[in-house]
């Protein structure tokens, strides 16, 4: 019999949930199927769940009986591609509740040009041939909506992602082989760091103060912090410390178009980390405070319907490659004001565990990697210090 689970109003039952449990499915996985059912006004505990009980045995075998119909209907071998990626992949394995929100948001993306591509094809039908036509569409024709091409670490990215969804569909036997298998993995070069020059940023910083307080403060804490874009939008009131004059860290506002907005953890755990404000940063935030509502859980940077609502995330990076644009400096994202932040902060001297705590790099080579760059005559200087000769 289905479990009985009575829901009261008033201390009276206005309606009852059922729940069957069918058992598992060959992966292993509960089978549960679910029912409200509402009761007739009027009537007595006792024979309400009296009635109750009848209908839990009836559902219980209905359900049993419908899903054994669904199972028998249903062929591994002749689902779509895209049915099995939303409705097999992605909730099982990018489940919110088990991965963080950036890594939602990652494998969103990629499924924006993905689907579309491979729309009404089976899953079984497609081959090796497939993938590399696709990742030199990806490679040759397509554009961004900025109309720039896909940069090579992208698609791989894209790679990476197909991988992941073939691989599970071999796992659970809705294929015999993984298409990828035999496709190479897609070279990638390193990519140069975009980054504002001093005379650069020193320009931003003027041009930013014709802006509305949000903006000005939104951009000055990007480019003084180098936060990423998703940590600054889950900033609330409470993370700012004016006493120390610092922020913390503890979230990240990611959009897909899958999940919507979510509010999950930082990229790492790294990620979550105490950052220094001057004494500039602290004065800005306290003027646009004071325009706000203060509330503690209240985002700093809020949607325009409710401050307990973040902004939506993708506002920042179309709103600032416009005003760059209209201000005559070099194309920029949020994630460009960061490395603006890392370059600056080196260059004045700041050592690279510093940056990289600021920053949130779990390992110190990224920093390096990406921030710190050879210099010819030091590098010889330091050779024949070393050696004596």
């Amino acid at each position: 019999m289905a479990t009985i689970y009575p829901n009261k109003k008033d201390g009276k039952i206005i309606s009852v949930k059922l729940k069957a449990y069918l058992g598992r499915d060959e992966h292993g996985k509960q089978i549960f199927r679910c029912k409200n059912w509402i009761p007739e006004k009027d009537m007595t505990e006792k024979k309400l769940l009296a009635l109750a009980e009848k209908e839990a045995i009836l559902f219980e075998y209905e359900a049993a009986a419908k899903y054994e119909e669904e199972r028998k209907a249903f062929k591994p071998n002749e689902i779509l591609f895209n049915d099995f990626v939303q409705k097999v992949w992605f909730p099982e394995k990018i489940n919110p509740k088990e991965v963080r929100a950036t890594t939602i948001t990652f494998h969103s993306c990629m499924l924006k040009i993905i689907l579309p591509y491979f729309e009404g094809q089976k899953l079984k039908d497609i081959t090796d041939k497939h993938i590399e036509r696709y990742l030199a569409y990806l490679k040759n024709t397509y554009r961004t909506r900025y109309n720039t091409p896909l940069a090579p670490k992208t698609i791989r990215h894209h790679y990476g992602t197909l991988s992941l969804i073939f691989g599970y569909a071999l796992k659970l036997d809705y294929i015999e082989k993984n298409p990828l298998a035999k496709v190479e993995t897609p070279k990638t070069t390193k990519q140069k760091v975009k980054a504002l020059s001093k005379a650069e940023t020193q320009i931003f910083i003027q041009e930013i103060q014709k802006l509305p307080l949000w903006l000005r403060t939104m951009y000055t804490l990007l480019l003084t912090t180098g936060v990423r874009r998703g940590e600054c939008f889950g900033l609330q009131w409470q993370d700012v410390d004016f006493i120390n004059k610092s922020i913390h860290i503890e979230r990240s506002v990611t959009y897909t178009s899958m999940s919507g907005i979510v509010i999950g953890l930082p990229k790492t755990d790294a990620g979550i980390r105490e950052i220094p404000l001057t004494d500039g940063m602290i004065n800005l935030l306290q003027e646009y405070k004071s325009q706000e509502n203060a509330a503690a859980t209240a985002f700093v940077f809020h949607s325009e319907t409710s401050p307990f609502d973040p902004h939506h995330p993708d506002f920042a990076t179309d709103h600032l490659k416009k005003f760059m644009k209209k201000i005559g400096l070099p194309d920029m994202s949020p994630h460009d004001l960061r490395h603006t932040c890392a370059s600056l902060l080196l260059q004045s001297g700041a050592d690279i565990k510093s940056v990289q705590d600021i920053l949130g790099h779990a390992d110190a080579s990224t920093t390096l990697n990406f921030y710190v760059k050879s210099d010819m005559a030091n590098m010889r200087t330091a050779t024949a210090n070393a050696f004596n000769w």
